[in-house]
């Protein structure tokens, strides 16, 4: 990821213009041939079977099971409850593999948005339940 910042007098950041590495090779492709070359650099987790889906502006990727739960999560303890969450080195690698082909000039603060795309990463439903039984919590219905 390249990012340039701009800043004010003050040296507070105003823009973050950030280019993904792989942005110029698809810049010209629709968001549904990036799902696809999402869906082929996802193949890197052994083990892990991802849905890939995309529409006009959003690729979405939903983690549908995993060989070794313990690998990729780790049991998040809150305030009244415990759940399982992603080990952060594997949410933000999974995330990086969707952003080197995206861009990002948008301003969040002025609800401005200029990418190439949204990207979102959730986990299957049915594979939550069963983390939660392998790292030895209560099973939900």
């Amino acid at each position: 990821m390249l990012t340039n910042h701009k800043t004010n007098k003050g040296g507070k950041m105003i823009t973050a213009h950030t280019v993904g590495k792989k942005y110029a090779e698809v810049q010209n492709l629709r968001v549904k041939d990036i799902a696809k070359l999402v869906r082929k650099d996802l193949k890197k987790f052994k083990g892990c079977k991802f849905s890939v889906t995309s529409d006009i502006r959003t690729i979405n990727v939903k983690l549908i099971d995993c060989d070794d739960i313990k690998k990729y999560f780790y049991i998040w303890e809150g305030y009244s409850q415990k759940d399982p969450r992603y080990i952060d080195t594997f949410n933000k690698e999974v995330k990086s593999i969707m952003n080197q082909y995206n861009f990002d000039n948008g301003d969040p603060m002025s609800d401005y948005w200029h990418n190439n795309f949204f990207a979102f990463f959730n986990l299957h439903y049915p594979l939550l339940k069963r983390a939660r039984v392998e790292l030895g919590l209560k099973e939900i219905a």
